[in-house]
């Protein structure tokens, strides 16, 4: 991944990424996830717009964290994915879930 902006404000945490979201990126962001929850967040929107691949890994990240806010009332938002990564979504059922749109 080239470069991750992350901002929470009043329980709400947005991450834009830029790259890929894969195996060899997750650790560092599950770790800031992870903070992010602990210190009170309940709903976190992951900007795709500048994300071109999402692995097994990614999508398990995206599913962790909207099972740990789900236990909270919180949620998920997945914003500007690209064509590609919608239909890999969808093709999951995760799309709703997730509250994915496309670019």
């Amino acid at each position: 991944m080239k470069a991750m902006a992350v901002k929470l404000e009043e329980g709400k945490m947005s991450v834009q990424l830029e790259g890929d979201l894969t195996a060899s990126v997750v650790p560092e962001l599950k770790t800031t996830l992870h903070e992010a929850l602990e210190s009170g967040a309940v709903a976190v929107a992951f900007d795709l717009e500048k994300t071109t691949i999402i692995d097994s890994t990614g999508i398990g990240l995206l599913i962790a964290t909207y099972n740990s806010l789900a236990k909270k009332g919180g949620s998920v938002q997945v914003v500007k994915a690209s064509e590609d990564i919608f239909r890999l979504l969808q093709s999951m059922r995760l799309e709703k879930r997730l509250c994915v749109s496309k670019r």
